[in-house]
């Protein structure tokens, strides 16, 4: 049987935008929660942050396990509507409902009942994410068997997620804005259980933001799971079905699977074990405690991080064809490494401004790691399918999404309670000591950088480059027929 030109690209630009779509979707599931949380929970209602980092740890790792399941069970579907879609489709419809509702907290409760409030609702929330995310990526990696394709459609992914990416640093600063200028003047005093008057006007304005965000994952999460075609749905008809053991067994084995997912997580752990810092560190060390500049000067530079790995977008993919996407990962790790290096001389009361210069820098570095490496991630399905005759991008993805998550849980946690062990107490504001600014400003430069160099020595030796990947699936056509 004849193959298809190995350079044909196939998506449609409705197919394009829709995935984008859904990357405004995947990044609201995974980051705009913990956001809010920062400002609600932390800075307003004054939960200790060791108590939110053991809420995360838990629900982090719940997510992690949940991802595996979810994506043996799609991989494993055979319904009329295919093996994804079914799925999207309920998951952006209930993490949408589902974030509306979480920030309704009843403000009388004790820590321990806000420490429930939060896990509970967290757990629920992220539960629904799970079931559209798994779905979400593996649909991604079978919309085309092209290999530069592929790396455009990662493209219009990111370009989702960064387009949306200054809502999810803003989440703090917009919840206080949206506060002080619509609910400031109608709120009354309100005293927590430990007797601390609380900012209501805050947290009505996250009542009001968790609305809106809920709003936009309902939306352009349908959108995503109406627009795109499984393209391996009908070669996965064909297949037998699998057990999860053995799914998971085989995945174990895949050693370019193993090393791709080494380096993208270790990635991760190191700017998730140090994210929240930036917002503290803009409050309480830039601003002096306000919560409205702080929160304004961490929307600013998200604003500029994501803008500018939004034009870098095309250049990336461009990038990518011309240099290979092994040496554009090992850029985009020089860059971030650099980016976090500059982190410790720009974060400074001496002007907000200078952190704009790590936002140059950071953002093309991240683009060439999330672009790419889920473009990578299909061509690992296809040396799959080379080996085992099946198409399981669910099982990959959730794969790789559980350790990812896993490894973020441990990183979001460790963030809240090195934040603790450092000294910090939100009822202080501004006054915190030198020992606790300087350890979370070197806890915040050097993390990302020791996670980078460990994860470029781990992908030096992935085998998958063009030529491989060509070869691979002019064999998988000439065995089972090309994909249109």
């Amino acid at each position: 049987m004849s193959s298809t030109p190995l350079h044909q690209p196939i998506v449609s630009t409705k197919e394009k935008l829709g995935y984008g779509f859904g990357g405004v979707a995947t990044n609201f599931m995974n980051n705009a929660a913990t956001r809010l949380m920062n400002l609600v929970f932390v800075a307003t209602l004054h939960v200790s942050p060791s108590l939110m980092g053991t809420a995360m740890l838990v629900f982090r790792i719940w997510d992690a396990i949940s991802d595996p399941l979810l994506g043996f069970i799609s991989d494993n579907t055979r319904s009329r509507w295919g093996r994804r879609k079914p799925y999207m489709v309920v998951g952006a419809t209930a993490a949408g409902i589902i974030f509306g509702i979480m920030w309704f907290i009843p403000w009388d409760l004790t820590e321990s009942g806000l420490f429930w409030w939060w896990l509970i609702t967290a757990l629920l929330f992220f539960t629904a994410s799970t079931i559209y995310i798994v779905p979400y990526f593996a649909l991604g990696k079978e919309l085309t068997p092209d290999y530069h394709e592929r790396t455009v459609v990662a493209a219009f992914r990111a370009a989702g997620e960064k387009i949306s990416g200054p809502i999810n640093q803003g989440m703090p600063w917009l919840a206080a804005k949206l506060g002080v200028v619509f609910f400031a003047g109608g709120t009354v005093e309100v005293v927590n259980a430990q007797g601390v008057p609380l900012d209501t006007a805050t947290l009505w304005g996250a009542r009001a933001l968790g609305i809106i965000v809920g709003a936009a994952i309902l939306i352009s999460g349908l959108f995503a799971a109406f627009s795109g075609k499984e393209r391996f749905f009908n070669i996965a008809k064909k297949e037998g079905k699998s057990s999860l053991r053995m799914m998971l067994f085989e995945t174990a084995k895949n050693r370019p699977f193993l090393m791709l997912m080494c380096t993208h997580t270790l990635f991760w752990f190191g700017i998730a074990l140090v994210d929240f810092l930036g917002f503290f560190l803009n409050v309480y060390y830039i601003a002096d405690g306000d919560k409205l500049v702080g929160s304004g000067y961490q929307f600013v530079y998200g604003i500029g991080q994501h803008m500018v790995a939004l034009s870098m977008t095309p250049v990336v993919a461009q990038l990518s064809k011309r240099i290979g996407k092994h040496a554009t990962v090992n850029l985009g790790l020089l860059t971030v490494s650099f980016a976090s290096f500059l982190k410790y001389f720009c974060y400074t009361p001496d002007g907000w401004y200078y952190q704009l210069i790590v936002a140059a820098f950071m953002g093309p570095g991240q683009s060439c790691l999330i672009i790419v490496m889920q473009s990578m991630m299909a061509d690992v399905c296809d040396h799959d399918e080379l080996h085992t005759g099946k198409r399981r991008e669910g099982i990959y993805g959730a794969a790789l999404t559980f350790t990812l998550k896993f490894g973020i849980g441990i990183a979001g946690a460790l963030n809240l309670f090195l934040l603790s062990m450092a000294g910090f107490d939100s009822t202080l504001g501004g006054g915190q000591s030198a020992a606790t600014f300087a350890g979370m400003r070197w806890s915040f430069t050097l993390a990302p950088i020791a996670a980078c160099v460990i994860a470029y020595f781990i992908f030096r030796r992935y085998p998958l480059d063009e030529k491989v990947c060509a070869g691979i699936r002019a064999e998988l056509e000439a065995r089972r027929g090309p994909v249109n």
